[in-house]
């Protein structure tokens, strides 16, 4: 009996760490070996493109927009990367090749760069992600009539001790003013999901510590910048 309670101990012991470890899953997962595994699937479907498709680029926030919907009348090519940061990204899109221009392209990115002990808000780090998000936009304007890039989408309270929330607010900032100097364009689908200037997200409006409950929303949301671009 001993044993087996020892063994039961375990087991629940296992599941603490499983579970503390699929919480903190952004910051430790290899997003580089995801992205180079992911790669061949989102260049397949980009050499596979109508005219006048929609790409969905970034991070998680883009990965988990369901292909299957439709904005603007036309189809969805998602190359959404899930744990990468602006600068993972910004070395991947350099890899991909675009057959056909995309009507637009919706940047989702930011999440993966609010960890604390990255130290988020010192000018090093911000300077880093602005060069990387610039990396973005530039390679991806070459091959659209328009990217838009959202808002950084906001984050859980329980999660305040590992994410800046000041980040969120800040980041966003961040890529407003890029956008003005490279003339993209800047939108918050979340607008309505945050608690103020926080950082922090709206009851509900998570469907875990930091993605979104209702990612149709966020599209639609982003549909009148997307289908202004029309050519």
């Amino acid at each position: 009996m001993k044993a087996l309670r020892l063994g039961i101990a375990g087991l629940a012991v296992l599941g603490v760490g499983f579970a503390v470890g699929w919480v903190e899953k952004p910051s430790r997962l290899n997003a580089r070996l995801y992205a180079t595994d992911r790669l061949p699937s989102i260049q397949a479907h980009l050499d596979d493109a109508p005219n006048g498709y929609i790409l969905l680029a970034g991070d998680s926030q883009a990965e988990l927009q369901s292909p299957a919907q439709r904005v603007c009348g036309t189809e969805i090519v998602n190359g959404g990367i899930s744990g990468a940061s602006a600068s993972v990204y910004a070395d991947l899109v350099a890899k991909l090749s675009v057959k056909t221009r995309a009507r637009a392209v919706v940047v989702f990115i930011g999440t993966n760069d609010l960890q604390r002990k990255k130290e988020p808000l010192s000018d090093r780090t911000a300077r880093g992600f602005d060069d990387a998000v610039e990396r973005i936009v530039t390679r991806l304007q070459a091959g659209s009539d328009r990217v838009v890039v959202a808002a950084v989408p906001p984050i859980s309270r329980s999660v305040e001790k590992r994410l800046e929330p000041a980040a969120v607010v800040a980041y966003s900032a961040r890529i407003e003013a890029l956008c003005r100097r490279l003339s993209c364009r800047y939108v918050d689908p979340y607008a309505d999901l945050r608690d103020g200037d926080t950082g922090f997200a709206l009851p509900g409006a998570l469907r875990d510590a930091l993605h979104i409950t209702d990612y149709r929303r966020v599209m639609r949301a982003l549909e009148p910048a997307l289908c202004a671009a029309a050519p």
